[in-house]
């Protein structure tokens, strides 16, 4: 457990060096501004849970594949993968870094925006189950892609796929075959948030949703990552 915190800190600490956290905070800076010239506008509210929903996706999916290029081309990985520290410790801590800056800028905009009248619980859960989602995508994305180029190119798709349930959150579609996207059930939990008597028992198949898509999604990244970084040595 030391050692996961260590690392932890650790990856915290590359996130801060690289600038990213303040590029991070920069985003929902933007984010905070555009919502405050557009608020007084109708359907506003939707707006609103567009850029909450899309900050962490971009600070997770985006800075998770940044961080881990620059660790490549650092070489910093293959360091780290001769050491005795398992690979579970070196996922955990790059999703719970990266998960930790999103949750924290969401909340810093949401407070901006709505002040603290939220369901915290729900807000947290949906954040942090939008978070790790996004920084697992971003991980299999980074498997495949040796500069950020390829990457973008290569996470368009994925951005647009796991955006789908906004489509009927906006009600410009009524599909339910996009509730098995991964990101619905953390996207019901945001969306949910902003009742304050919204009870989480009752969104309790869209957080089991999530877990399951989590769980799914971890299993992967850590057979795919694995093999692939050990291929590149």
């Amino acid at each position: 457990m030391k050692r996961f915190f260590a690392h932890l800190k650790w990856q915290l600490l590359i996130l801060s060096r690289n600038n990213l956290i303040n590029i991070s905070i920069a985003v929902t800076v933007i984010y905070a501004l555009i919502f405050y010239f557009i608020k007084d506008l109708p359907g506003s509210d939707k707006f609103l849970t567009l850029l909450i929903f899309n900050d962490p996706v971009i600070i997770c999916l985006f800075f998770v594949a940044i961080s881990v290029i620059m660790e490549k081309n650092q070489e910093v990985l293959p360091a780290l993968f001769v050491t005795p520290m398992p690979i579970h410790t070196y996922l955990l801590a790059k999703i719970i870094s990266m998960t930790i800056v999103g949750w924290l800028c969401a909340t810093g905009m949401t407070i901006a925006m709505l002040g603290l009248d939220v369901s915290w619980i729900n807000f947290s859960l949906g954040i942090i189950g939008v978070c790790i989602i996004c920084g697992l995508l971003g991980l299999l994305i980074v498997s495949y892609a040796d500069e950020f180029l390829r990457f973008t190119i290569r996470s368009i798709p994925v951005m647009l796929f796991i955006s789908l349930p906004l489509l009927n959150y906006f009600e410009l579609t009524n599909n339910v075959l996009f509730n098995i996207i991964p990101i619905y059930g953390a996207l019901e939990l945001l969306i949910n948030s902003y009742d304050e008597s919204a009870n989480i028992i009752e969104l309790l198949p869209e957080l089991l949703s999530m877990l399951f898509w989590i769980g799914l999604l971890y299993y992967g990244v850590f057979k795919i990552f694995s093999y692939r970084v050990r291929l590149s040595f």
